[in-house]
């Protein structure tokens, strides 16, 4: 096992593979395991991507051109954007580029644990509009570069605590997973 206190050598054979790893990346078909995957091998910028093209296919979802600024996907008549995050060390999900003047009915936000367990929380656009006004701080540039930007971008970071405000969107999608993130934290 490699640790802050391996050669240089083995830290460099370590970061080659990883590489090697990335290149050939190739889906598990078990969710868990492709979460895991993504998480080890690719960085957030391409397994964000990456998870939400295989929520959406896994679920038959329609895709949305992004030029459309109507989220990610389609699910029935409700246009949905799709995030997701890992949780921190410190026991915190971070929630990036949320984008209010998106025209959508639906954020859906997957949180995945330190087992590697998820949940997803079906969020109507105007319940994640009042927790970006509460939570929310500008995800990119300073107040005064943003002054004149109609079209910001959103980070909120989620603590433990807050996972009771969001418990009542816990989609039905986490019966299959069988676990439930917020149980492990209360």
């Amino acid at each position: 096992m490699i640790s802050i206190t391996s050669t240089k050598s083995e830290k460099k054979n370590l970061l080659k593979s990883l590489d090697e790893a990335k290149k050939s990346f190739v889906e598990p078909e078990d969710f868990e395991d492709f979460l895991i995957s993504c998480k080890l091998f690719l960085n957030p910028q391409s397994y964000g991507i990456k998870i939400q093209n295989r929520w959406r296919t896994d679920n038959g979802y329609e895709k949305v051109n992004s030029s459309l600024n109507l989220g990610d996907y389609k699910d029935g008549d409700m246009y949905v954007e799709f995030k997701v995050s890992y949780i921190s060390t410190n026991n915190n999900w971070s929630i990036i580029q949320i984008r209010p003047h998106q025209k959508i009915q639906r954020y859906d936000i997957m949180l995945v644990d330190s087992d590697y367990k998820y949940n997803l929380y079906k969020i109507p656009k105007n319940k994640m509009d009042i927790f970006v006004d509460k939570y929310g701080e500008i995800a990119h540039g300073t107040k005064s570069s943003n002054l004149d930007n109609k079209n910001l971008e959103y980070r909120i970071t989620i603590k433990k605590n807050m996972l009771v405000e969001i418990e009542q969107y816990i989609s039905n999608e986490n019966i299959e997973n069988n676990y439930s993130t917020l149980e492990k934290f209360i």
